[in-house]
C-alpha cells in the first residue's frame, strides 16, 4: 500500500490526512503533542445562537474522522528525527516519547485525576475534545516527575494504563511523500515587558481567554473570580513590532479578537469593551462587517493607539496607559481584564525540520519552500500566518499535490 507522512496533527495536517485517506493512501500523522487538533482544540465556538463562521468546528469535527479512518494512523508525543532515501521512497525515523499513559489502555474514566494531589490535577485530558481521548500527565506539574514519592494515579487506575517507568521508543516508516504541517507558536507575551503579562493577574492572552470560554463558558477575572464588566483588548502584541523582532502582520488577530468580543457581548450585553490598535487590517469582508459591528454596538469603543504600558492600580486591576492620536495626550483607563491579542510565530521546530528534510525557512523563520520533485510539501501556518479556513484548504491542496506526485512516481 502506498503511504504518506504528515508531520503535525493540527488543522492543515488533519485536512491533508483525510484527503489522502479518501484516495486510499495510507497516512501516518506524527504529532509532538499528546492529542491531535493543534491550537484549534483550545479555541471556543463563537456562535452560541447562530454560526458566525469562526471555523473552529471546521477542524474539530474532522478529528473523529481521523480516529475512525482505517487509512490513518496517529503517533502522538512523537517527532521525526531522521529522513533518508530518495523521492518516492523515504525511510523515516520517529522517536516516541515515553507513554506515561498508554493510549491503548486508558479509558478516560477520570479516577486518576480525582486522586491527584496537585491543584487542578496534573493528569487529565490534554483538551476537552482530545483525540485520542486519553489522559495526559503534565510533567511540569506532576510531583512524581519532580522526584517526590507519589503514584496515587497509577495505584487507582483500573486498567494499569499509567507507567512511570515507560521508555522512549523508535518507529520506522516507509513513505512515498511527506507533508509538513507543524503549525505555529503563539507569541510569548511576557517578552513585551511593558504589558506586564505574568505580573498582573488580570492580563491574559487571547488564547487563554479562548480556553477560558471553551472550558467554562464564562469570562472571569482570575484575581477575583468575578464576571468581567469592563474589558480592554490590545491588538498587535507580537506583530508589526520590530522591537520584538516581529515586523510582519499576523493577519488573523483582528478577525479573531473581534469574534471573541462579539461572543462576550452576546453572553454579557452590559460588558464594556475597548479595542486598542494602530490601524485595522481587514483580510476579508467578514472583518469589515465586524469592524462596523463595533461602531454600532453600545459599550464598544475603538481607541486608535498602541498602548505604552499596562500598570497595576491600587486595587490590583490592570490600567492601560496610552497616547491619544488626536490630542497627543497621555490617558489611563482601568479594566477588569485586559486581553492581549498575540501574534503567530514560526513553529519551534521549523529550523530542525528544514535541516532534516532539506527545505528552506524564510528570514522570519517560517517554512518558505517545498520540493515537489522530492515529494516534500508544506501546508498551514508553518508557512506563515493564516486563519483556520485557509489552513484547512492548504492541507487539502497539499494532499492533491502528494496524490499527483505519487501517481507520477509509480
Amino acid at each position: 500500500m502506498v503511504q504518506a507522512l504528515v508531520i503535525g496533527g493540527g488543522t492543515a495536517g488533519i485536512a491533508s490526512a483525510i484527503s489522502l485517506a479518501q484516495r486510499g493512501i495510507f497516512v501516518t500523522i506524527v504529532e509532538k503533542d499528546s492529542s491531535i487538533g493543534g491550537r484549534v482544540s483550545e479555541l471556543c465556538c463563537k456562535g452560541e445562537i447562530q454560526c458566525v463562521k469562526c471555523d473552529v468546528c471546521l477542524s474539530l469535527d474532522r478529528l473523529y474522522e481521523v480516529a475512525q479512518s482505517k487509512y490513518i494512523r496517529v503517533f502522538t508525543n512523537s517527532e521525526v528525527i531522521k529522513v533518508s532515501g530518495k523521492p518516492g521512497s523515504y525511510r523515516v525515523t520517529v522517536i516516541r516519547k515515553p507513554q506515561l499513559v498508554r493510549e491503548d489502555a486508558c479509558t478516560a474514566c477520570g479516577k486518576c485525576g480525582s486522586v491527584c494531589p496537585v491543584e487542578g490535577s496534573a493528569i487529565k485530558p490534554r483538551f476537552n475534545r482530545s483525540v485520542p481521548m486519553t489522559y495526559w500527565i503534565d510533567e511540569e506539574k506532576c510531583i512524581r516527575m519532580k522526584g517526590e514519592s507519589c503514584e496515587k494515579c497509577s495505584e487507582i487506575c483500573p486498567t494499569g494504563a499509567i507507567d512511570f517507568k515507560a521508555k522512549a521508543s523508535r518507529k520506522y516508516l516507509n513513505v512515498a511523500a511527506i507533508i509538513v504541517a507543524n503549525g505555529f507558536e503563539p507569541f510569548e507575551a511576557s517578552k513585551d515587558r511593558r504589558l506586564r503579562y505574568g505580573q498582573i493577574k488580570d492580563v491574559l492572552t487571547s488564547l487563554e481567554i479562548e480556553k477560558m470560554l471553551s472550558d467554562s463558558g464564562k469570562l472571569i477575572a482570575p484575581s477575583t473570580g468575578v464576571i468581567c464588566k469592563k474589558i480592554g483588548i490590545i491588538q498587535c502584541v507580537g506583530s508589526r513590532d520590530e522591537r520584538m523582532g516581529v515586523a510582519y502582520c499576523s493577519k488573523v488577530c483582528c478577525k479573531y479578537s473581534l469574534k471573541i468580543a462579539q461572543l462576550i457581548k452576546l453572553k454579557y450585553p452590559e460588558t464594556e469593551i475597548s479595542f486598542f490598535f494602530m490601524d485595522w487590517r481587514p483580510y476579508d469582508s467578514v472583518d469589515n462587517e465586524l469592524l462596523e459591528w463595533t461602531r454600532k454596538n453600545q459599550g464598544v469603543k475603538i481607541v486608535r493607539s498602541r498602548p505604552a504600558e499596562i500598570i497595576e492600580s491600587e486595587n490590583g486591576k490592570p490600567v492601560v496607559r496610552y497616547v491619544t492620536l488626536a490630542e497627543n495626550k497621555i490617558e489611563e483607563e482601568e479594566f477588569d481584564l485586559v486581553m492581549l491579542s498575540i501574534g503567530i510565530m514560526p513553529p519551534s521546530d521549523a529550523q530542525k525540520l528544514s535541516t532534516i528534510l532539506g527545505i528552506e525557512v524564510s528570514p522570519s523563520g517560517f517554512i518558505s519552500s517545498e520540493d515537489a520533485h522530492k515529494g516534500i510539501f508544506a501546508a498551514g501556518c508553518c508557512t506563515g500566518p493564516k486563519d483556520i479556513e485557509e489552513s484547512f484548504m492548504e492541507g487539502i491542496a497539499a494532499a492533491n499535490r502528494v496524490a499527483a506526485f505519487i501517481g507520477g512516481s509509480k
